[in-house]
C-alpha cells in the first residue's frame, strides 16, 4: 500500500509539471483506486482494530466526528424549522428504536384484555432492548384526565383540529399502554403536542419514547426520584453561583425548587416564548443528556437575578421571575449565555451531584413511607383512640355457666349473700384495659396534632395566595402581549 501511494504521489507531481494534455495511464487509474481500497489481506486488522476501538467510542468521539464542533455551534445558533423535525429524529435515534408494527399493537390492544394481538405483541423487545410492558387495561386511570387535557394543548393552533386531537389522543394513549409506570402524566400533552408539529404520529411516539425513556428517566415515574434529586443538585448551584441571590430569597423564604420545578418537569414548556423554547429543545436532544436544563435555568438567574433581588416577599419574587422568563424574546441571548456561561456545568459534574444528593432523597422518602406505616400501625396513640372508641368488647365478661344461673328466674331469688360475692368474684375483667392510654396523654396529643393541622392549612393557603396572585400577574402579561400585538 505504501509503494502504490508513494508512486501515486510521484506520478501526481509529475503531472503538474507537464501540460494538460498528457492523459494518465491506466496503470495510475487502477493504483489510484487501489489507494482508496482496503487491502484484502489488512482487511481483519482493520475490524479488530475497530472492534478494540468500539469499547473507547464516546473517549475518541472526536477523531470520528471531526464536524462536531462545528455542527454544535450550528445547533446552538438555531435549527431551520423547515428541518427541525428530522433533525430531532435524528439526534434522538429513532431509527434504532423503531420497531415494526409496535405503535400499532399498542393501539390495538381492546379493552379488558381480550384481544391476543394486544396481549401477544407487547412482550418483545424495543429497539432499545426494554422488553414491551404488558398492558392491564383495566386500570388505566389516565384516560379521562387524557381527556381533560386535549383541549388544553395549544388550543386554536390549527394542526390540532378534530384530526390532530385524535392523534393526540392515540400518541398519548400508545405511549401510556408502552411505559406503564409513568402511565400519563400533565405536560406530557405539550410534549407529544409539539412533536406531533413537526413530525409524523408515529415518529413523534418514538421520540416522546426516546425523549421520556432516556432522556428524562425516572423523571416523571410516581415516585419522581430523579426530579427530586434534580432539583437539590439545581438548589447547590444556584447557591455557589449566586450567593447574594439565594441569601435574599431565603430571607422572603422563596424555595428555588418553587420556581425551577415547573421549568423542569415541563422543559420550559409554556414557560419561556416559543422560540426560545425550541432553540433550548434543540441543544437539548443535541447533548443527548439534561444538561441543558441545569444551564438555561442558571443563565435565567444570571439574567433575572438583580431585579429578584429588589422584592420585599416572596409572593413578587415568584410572581417577577416568571414573568421575566416568559417575555425572554432573545432567544439567541439566553441560549449563549446557558452554553458559553456554564460549560464548567457539565454531565461529569451533575453526576457526581447526583450521585452525592440522590442517597438523601431516598433516605427521605423511606422516611416518610415509615411515618406513614407508623401512623396507620395499630400502636399509634390515635389507633388506640379510636379502638377504645369503637371496640364492641366488653371490659367486664361473665362466663356461661354464671349466665344460665342467673335466668333461671325465681329459682335464684333465693340466693344468700354469699353466693353473690362468688358470683362477682367469678367475674373476668379484660386485661387490655390496662394497655389502654392515658387519657391525659390522648388530650395532650390530640392538641399537638390539631396545632399541626392548623399551621399546615395557613401554609397552604398562603401559597394558594401566592401562588393565585402569580397566576393572575402571568394572564396580565399574556393579556398586554396580545393587545401589543394587535396593535
Amino acid at each position: 500500500m505504501s509503494l502504490r501511494v508513494k508512486k501515486k504521489k510521484k506520478q501526481s507531481s509529475a503531472d503538474e509539471e507537464n501540460t494538460e494534455d498528457i492523459k494518465p495511464s491506466e496503470d495510475s487509474d487502477d493504483e489510484f483506486y487501489d489507494v482508496e481500497k482496503v487491502d484484502p489481506s489488512e482487511g481483519p486488522v482493520a475490524d479488530s482494530t475497530n472492534a478494540d476501538s468500539g469499547t473507547n467510542r464516546a473517549a475518541s468521539q472526536e477523531g470520528y466526528f471531526p464536524w462536531k464542533e462545528e455542527l454544535e455551534c450550528l445547533v446552538r445558533g438555531g435549527l431551520p424549522m423547515a428541518l427541525r423535525g428530522e433533525l430531532w429524529q435524528a439526534f434522538v435515534g429513532i431509527g434504532a428504536r423503531r420497531v415494526k408494527g409496535y405503535y400499532e399493537s399498542l393501539l390495538g390492544v381492546v379493552d379488558g384484555g381480550g384481544d391476543s394481538k394486544g396481549s401477544d405483541s407487547p412482550t418483545k423487545e424495543c429497539g432499545d432492548g426494554k422488553p414491551k410492558a404488558s398492558q392491564d387495561l383495566s386500570s388505566e386511570k389516565w384516560k379521562g384526565q387524557i381527556e381533560k387535557d386535549l383541549p388544553r394543548t395549544f388550543p386554536g393552533h390549527p394542526a390540532l383540529d378534530e384530526d390532530g386531537r385524535n392523534a393526540l389522543r392515540r400518541l398519548l394513549t400508545a405511549y401510556a399502554r408502552h411505559n406503564p409506570s409513568v402511565g400519563y402524566c400533565q405536560a406530557m400533552n405539550f410534549f407529544a403536542g409539539l412533536l406531533l408539529l413537526l413530525m409524523s404520529e408515529e415518529n413523534a411516539f418514538w421520540a416522546l419514547t426516546g425523549i421520556m425513556d432516556d432522556y428524562f428517566e425516572g423523571y416523571f415515574s410516581e415516585e419522581m426520584i430523579e426530579s427530586q434529586v434534580d432539583q437539590l443538585v439545581l438548589e447547590e448551584l444556584v447557591r455557589e453561583k449566586f450567593p447574594k441571590l439565594v441569601n435574599h430569597l431565603d430571607y422572603l423564604g422563596v424555595q428555588v425548587a418553587w420556581v425551577a420545578g415547573p421549568w423542569f418537569l415541563s422543559i420550559y414548556m409554556n414557560m419561556l416564548p416559543w422560540e426560545t423554547v425550541l432553540r433550548v429543545w434543540d441543544v437539548l436532544l443535541f447533548d443527548g443528556n439534561r444538561v441543558m436544563l441545569f444551564r438555561t435555568a442558571l443563565a435565567l438567574m444570571e439574567l433575572y437575578g438583580p431585579a429578584l433581588v429588589t422584592t420585599k416577599d416572596a409572593g413578587d419574587a415568584v410572581t417577577l421571575l416568571q414573568s421575566l422568563a416568559g417575555s425572554t424574546f432573545d432567544s439567541s441571548q439566553l441560549v449563549l449565555t446557558a452554553c458559553m456561561g456554564y460549560q464548567a456545568v457539565d454531565e461529569a459534574r451533575l453526576q457526581d451531584l447526583r450521585n452525592k444528593h440522590r442517597p438523601s432523597v431516598l433516605s427521605s422518602m423511606e422516611n416518610r413511607a415509615k411515618g406513614l406505616l407508623a401512623w396507620r400501625s395499630t400502636n399509634g396513640l390515635a389507633s388506640k383512640l379510636y379502638n377504645f372508641k369503637r371496640d364492641t368488647e366488653p371490659l367486664v365478661s361473665i362466663s356461661t355457666e354464671q349466665l344460665n344461673d342467673s335466668t333461671d328466674g325465681d329459682a335464684n331469688q333465693e340466693t344468700s349473700s354469699a353466693n353473690i360475692d362468688d358470683m362477682y368474684h367469678g367475674l373476668t375483667v379484660n386485661t387490655e384495659i390496662d394497655s389502654m392510654p392515658d387519657p391525659k396523654d390522648q388530650v395532650i396529643w390530640l392538641k399537638v396534632e390539631l396545632c399541626r393541622l392548623l399551621e399546615e392549612r395557613r401554609s397552604a393557603v398562603l401559597r394558594a395566595d401566592e401562588l393565585e396572585t402569580a397566576l393572575m400577574e402571568m394572564v396580565k402579561q399574556d393579556n398586554r402581549r396580545e393587545l401589543s400585538a394587535k396593535r
